[in-house]
């Protein structure tokens, strides 16, 4: 099971039968490493996983990605859950995005999406 991951890029990649996924991830070191998962019992896994990167990433300064790379990369384009729904955890709003087997919860802060979410409409 991986810890701690300072990665540089990372793919998911889904079976046609949708009952295992890959995670590769590449590291600082230049090694990569390639972790499957089942999709009933991967939504623990990944929620670790993301909580770790953001908690190692939240003390950086915010990522400059190049031309090409990372989230500008040809292939790296947006997900689109099969349903997405508002929770409420803890007193606090969570958006939940189910893939079909795996649910990734994300706290919102209703403000600041309000916020983001104007700016991109006025562009």
């Amino acid at each position: 099971m991986v810890k701690r991951i300072g990665s540089m890029a990372w793919r998911v990649e889904v079976g046609a039968d949708g009952q295992l996924f890959s995670l590769g991830v590449r590291t600082d070191t230049g090694r990569e490493y390639e972790v499957l998962f089942g999709t009933v019992d991967s939504t623990p896994i990944l929620t670790d996983l993301l909580n770790e990167m953001a908690r190692v990433h939240r003390i950086l300064p915010p990522r400059v990605f190049s031309e090409g790379a990372g989230p500008h990369h040809p292939r790296s384009v947006p997900l689109q859950p099969l349903a997405t729904r508002v929770e409420e955890q803890d007193g606090k709003p969570v958006l939940a995005l189910d893939f079909g087997g795996t649910v990734l919860k994300v706290e919102i802060d209703p403000t600041a999406l309000q916020q983001d979410l104007a700016k991109v409409r006025s562009v």
